[in-house]
């Protein structure tokens, strides 16, 4: 599998399967996580992400998110909706582009940095 960037910025964004991924997503403070979606891409900064149900921009939420590879990486997070990809009055997923404020803890940033960074060596080689 090859991630690719797709655009150059502060911190690189990698663009991932999607199908081989999985994002819970939940309001902050909540206990239960009411969606589920996929991640399209993926920096140290945030993500942008497909749901059934839009979250309106500025709503801030927490994530459990599972990146691909051969031993999956699980992180959490929390931050901000930042922007709806998606205008059309069409049924179906929404995408949704989110800005982290914080992680759950030292070893989530952690882990999403060696992914990122791994990630990152193999496009170079």
């Amino acid at each position: 599998m090859s991630l690719k960037f797709t655009e150059s910025r502060i911190h690189p964004r990698f663009k991932l399967p999607a199908m081989y991924t999985l994002i819970r997503v939940r309001p902050v403070g909540e206990e239960r996580y009411p969606w589920a979606g996929y991640i399209y891409d993926i920096s140290m900064s945030g993500l942008r992400f497909e749901l059934d149900d839009v979250i309106d921009p500025g709503s801030h939420i927490e994530v459990r998110a599972m990146l691909p590879g051969v031993d999956h990486i699980t992180f959490c997070a929390s931050g901000r909706v930042v922007r709806i990809h998606d205008d059309s009055d069409e049924q179906g997923p929404i995408r949704m582009g989110m800005a982290f404020n914080s992680f759950a803890s030292d070893e989530d940033r952690q882990k999403l940095e060696e992914y990122l960074f791994t990630q990152n060596s193999r496009l170079a080689a």
